[in-house]
């Protein structure tokens, strides 16, 4: 189809548009938008280039863009001629300019020069070739705008300038120009299709508005309009930051493997006949296996054992014996691969527990104090029935009750890391037991792991066997049959099994060593479960604490529904929260605790609590207040962000609701705001106290004379004075520690809401720059409507003077 047809066609206006301006601002997108509707993401845009040459050739090869220059305006019919042309400014555009019916002035929102270059040196070139054509001034990259411009600048070309938040131009600075230039501006987006028919529509309508001034005999253009405003463009809302919960922490020597291996907090130990001790966690082993889970809650009876008691040192009454071929019995009739025991504990079991306490070492560090309370422990063992110290202990006969073990009592053993003596159980092995494979079947309840390159397989097989540990057997045997495949299912089931028992330890207490006193009550937990997933756990029993020697650990601040979530987190890796949990008081104590991963779960857990309660129809905008202040306190930067993104969408309806608390939270350029700090008298007790720390070492010469005239009855006259002048700069001082505390405070807080102030103003929706733009429109729509009414009562007088009204006619009829 031959070019020059549209011009031989009646009642269709060709419309020669000439697109100019810099380098790189976005001219040939948009001509392309335009003609071949061409929609492209923001990563193509910046990472590809479309030459000059293409806009120009495609008129005159491609069908589908001359069809599409044809459009319809004010109800006339035009064909719309794209002339793009380069940037440069010595290049000669005077070909381009011949014969041009309007000319688009594009200039970009993220490059001030470009915006410059349009007064000095691209209007007065249009001036001077065609100085009757109108122009149009067009901000092109509106996206830019509101993008992210550390993202736009690692997908921009390599050789591309980097783009800074200063560039980026307002609406005001181009309505600006064109109000100085006297021309209509507005502003597009490729990216977003915004504003590509309204830079085309007006500019064929500037175009047939000059035609029709020159042409006036055209009555098909009489009702075209002239530009139109704009409206302006509203950025799509950001979507809401999403939580990452991070992967679960690597051992790094922590763990399980690692508890067995240096055997902190041991409960029991396994002394064979050769005399070696292999110590453990009875919370391991009977949650892993129902062979020890039987043994560590069998009732120990006040019966006396020697210290390495024989078959033969045992006497035991009819009723025991008879007891023991019960339990033998059992033993020997039910199934042990389905095992199962309820964790009950019965009254002899919580006597024991008792008794555990009641032998505990001293808090102090003093080996006399220890040594005088020991004796004092003994003295009442001695008189409690069962107890005989130079005979034996209070024990268990074990030798009818399965292989391999021959007794088990309580006793005080010396524990191997810290050296101090603790009352553990103390089972004794027959001589079937060896040390290898006992600590390979033990290290395989730790961690359901089985070293497959161990040479003793069989033994370890055969100990397994002996103990009832099935599983492992299964293993060996699949090992030996090179069918080593199928031991992931027996690892899997292992885990599944051991969880849900240490879910049950959890909700009843048993085998605890250590109690949590909480709030509202206390908690019973395990120190060995502890140690191998918290490393703030290890540092506090570990270490020479006070906590790490004692059966009672104060948490205050913290509830017992909060402190059971992290105990079962720390147990299983999950969290399951009740419905009596707070998430903001998890949150404390898991920054308390160092738990980032649980830190990140709680963070999930509130902003889900949130979104269910918004999509009820709640009110949350207070609650996110309150978890926004309460996360950047406390160091959850995820929740922070959700509540600055929930805040900033909506925030003209936070504002009409709170606003003190916003002013609070984004605070004006005066410092400090002292009204919203009340805990001067709280700095105030702690710089007391750190004045009578410190008081030596802050003048130690003042202090010593004062002693010394002290000790001697000397009162001299200036000592005193110099004592007085001390106390009244200690407590000019305490007043300056505690202004200066309280400065800390107020400087940390103005500094968040210094922070928060930034993030509303570059991240709010809508923006500030869209409120303005949306209000200057308004006013222009409203001034421009009021123009169109006065020139419509101009016209209708115009229309009727030259007729007579109807009653002076009639009357001069």
């Amino acid at each position: 189809m031959d070019i020059d047809l549209d011009y031989e066609r009646p009642n269709v206006e060709t419309i020669k548009c000439v697109v100019v301006g810099d380098n790189a601002v976005g001219k040939t997108r948009l001509i392309c938008a335009r003609a071949c509707n061409a929609t492209l993401t923001q990563y193509q845009l910046l990472a590809t280039h479309v030459p000059t040459v293409w806009a120009i050739d495609q008129y005159r090869v491609c069908q589908e863009v001359l069809e599409r220059s044809r459009d319809v305006v004010d109800e006339v019919s035009v064909s719309l001629r794209l002339w793009d042309t380069f940037g440069d400014h010595h290049k000669d555009r005077r070909f381009a300019y011949g014969r041009s019916d309007v000319v688009v002035l594009c200039f970009s929102l993220a490059n001030p020069n470009s915006l410059r270059h349009v007064k000095t040196m691209w209007y007065p070139e249009i001036k001077h070739f065609c100085p009757r054509t109108p122009i149009i001034l067009v901000g092109c990259q509106l996206d830019l705008r509101y993008a992210d411009l550390d993202a736009v600048n690692r997908a921009r070309r390599p050789l591309a300038k980097l783009i800074k938040p200063t560039d980026i131009l307002p609406p005001e600075t181009g309505h600006e120009v064109a109000k100085e230039l006297g021309i209509p501006y507005y502003e597009t987006s490729v990216v977003a299709q915004f504003g590509i028919k309204d830079v085309f529509d007006n500019a064929i309508r500037a175009a047939l508005i000059s035609r029709r001034h020159l042409q006036f005999w055209k009555s098909h253009l009489k009702k075209v309009q002239r530009p139109l405003l704009q409206a302006p463009f509203l950025p799509p809302k950001p979507p809401p930051p999403i939580i990452h919960v991070p992967d679960p922490p690597l051992s790094d020597g922590r763990g399980p493997a690692a508890l067995f291996c240096t055997p902190l907090c041991t409960d029991v130990v396994f002394i064979l006949q050769d005399g070696q001790k292999v110590f453990a966690h009875k919370v391991y082993l009977a949650t892993s296996c129902s062979k020890f889970y039987d043994l560590f809650t069998l009732p120990i009876s006040n019966s006396k054992a020697s210290v390495y008691p024989s078959p033969s040192d045992f006497s035991c009454s009819s009723e025991e014996q008879s007891n023991q071929e019960h339990f033998s019995g059992q033993n020997r009739t039910k199934e042990p691969a389905t095992r199962t025991k309820s964790l009950d504990i019965d009254k002899e079991i919580l006597e024991e527990h008792n008794l555990q306490r009641m032998s505990q070492v001293s808090l102090r560090t003093s080996r006399s104090d220890d040594a005088l309370q020991h004796e004092e422990r003994w003295q009442q063992k001695e008189n409690m029935p069962g107890w005989n110290l130079k005979l034996g202990v209070v024990g268990q006969n074990l030798t009818n009750w399965g292989r391999g073990f021959v007794s088990m009592q309580l006793e005080m053993v010396k524990d191997p890391v810290t050296h101090r003596e603790k009352l553990m159980t103390v089972v004794c092995m027959d001589s079937l037991i060896q040390v290898g494979p006992l600590q390979a079947v033990l290290e395989y309840l730790y961690t359901g792991c089985l070293d497959q390159g161990r040479a003793d397989l069989m033994q370890i097989a055969t100990m397994a066997e002996v103990l009832e540990v099935f599983d492992l057997r299964m293993m060996v045997a699949n090992v030996l049959n090179k069918e080593s495949f199928m031991n992931q299912e027996i690892t899997k089931a292992f885990h599944v099994r051991r969880a849900n028992r240490i879910k049950e330890c959890l909700s009843k207490g048993v085998f605890s060593d250590v109690v949590f006193r909480v709030d509202d009550g206390s908690v019973p937990a395990h120190k060995p479960l502890l140690i191998t997933s918290c490393d703030w756990m290890v540092a506090m029993f570990r270490g020479s604490f006070r906590e790490s020697f004692t059966e009672e650990v104060s948490l205050p601040g913290t509830s017992r529904s909060c402190l059971g979530a992290v105990l079962e987190y720390l147990y299983t890796g999950l969290l399951s929260p009740a419905t009596d949990l707070d998430a903001m008081e998890l949150l404390i104590l898991t920054n308390r605790l160092c738990l980032p991963r649980l830190q990140a779960l709680t963070e999930q857990h509130a902003v889900d609590e949130l979104l269910r309660a918004y999509v009820q129809g709640v009110d949350i905008d207070g609650q996110v207040l309150l978890y926004l202040e309460m996360a950047q306190f406390h160091n959850a930067k995820q929740l922070a962000d959700w509540c600055l993104h929930y805040i900033c969408t909506n925030y003209n309806s936070v504002c009409r609701k709170f606003p003190r608390d916003m002013k609070y939270m984004a605070p004006e350029e005066d410092f400090p705001p002292r009204s919203k700090v009340r805990i001067e008298m709280e700095w105030t007790k702690e710089a007391h106290s750190c004045v009578t720390q410190n008081r030596m070492e802050k003048e130690p010469e003042t202090s010593r004379r004062i002693k010394e005239a002290e000790h001697s009855g000397r009162r001299i006259k200036e000592e005193e004075s110099s004592g007085k002048e001390q106390a009244e700069s200690s407590e000019n001082w305490v007043d300056e520690v505690a202004e200066n505390l309280l400065g800390v405070v107020e400087s940390s807080g103005y500094l968040i809401g210094t922070e928060n102030k930034a993030h509303f103003e570059k991240y709010r929706w809508p923006p500030v720059w869209y409120l303005k733009e949306e209000d200057r429109y308004l006013r222009s729509k409203k001034e421009r409507e009021r123009e169109e009414e006065l020139l419509q009562k101009q016209h209708s007088k115009n229309k009727w003077c030259f007729w007579r009204p109807s009653s002076s006619s009639s009357h001069v009829s």
